[in-house]
């Protein structure tokens, strides 16, 4: 049952998210779809998937136990925490800590978390910045440095 109503709402949200992006104003310079056709067809893409959830057999839901509830709801703060960070302390730095976060969440030593997300986010800011010329904030404290 409860698969039924995630369905339902999803199928409102999207057909909302839809309508909002329909409305997407299109400059003379973009390009032959314009901007819209992609929010537009994730819309579509998540209306037909949550179509397809409503006609599932029904099964047994087996909930998560309260431990696993405590990490959901880390993950969610460590987002929140990520976006604003990101900003004042940079990519690099907000990266790492979201990294390690994740990381130890998934009972991985802090040490080895907090070495794979320095690689990462260094690996990550050298790709976006250098390769694919997308700019990525540097935070304050590194400010010129880059």
């Amino acid at each position: 049952m409860t698969d039924r109503i995630a369905a339902g709402a999803l199928i409102a949200l999207s057909a909302a998210y839809i309508v909002l992006a329909a409305q997407i104003e299109i400059t003379f310079f973009t390009d032959p779809l314009g901007a819209k056709w992609f929010p537009i067809m994730v819309g579509v893409f998540l209306i037909g998937s949550c179509v397809a959830l409503l006609f599932r057999p029904v099964t047994a839901t087996e909930w998560p136990d309260a431990s696993t509830w405590g990490r959901l709801a880390l993950c969610l703060a460590g987002f929140v925490a990520y976006a604003l960070a990101l900003v004042p302390l940079g990519f690099i730095v907000a990266t790492t800590l979201a990294y390690t976060l994740f990381a130890m969440l998934f009972h991985a030593s802090f040490w080895r978390s907090l070495l794979a997300g320095a690689i990462f986010a260094v690996a990550s800011y050298v790709l976006f910045q250098m390769a694919l010329d997308l700019y990525l904030p540097t935070g304050r404290l590194f400010q010129g440095w880059f």
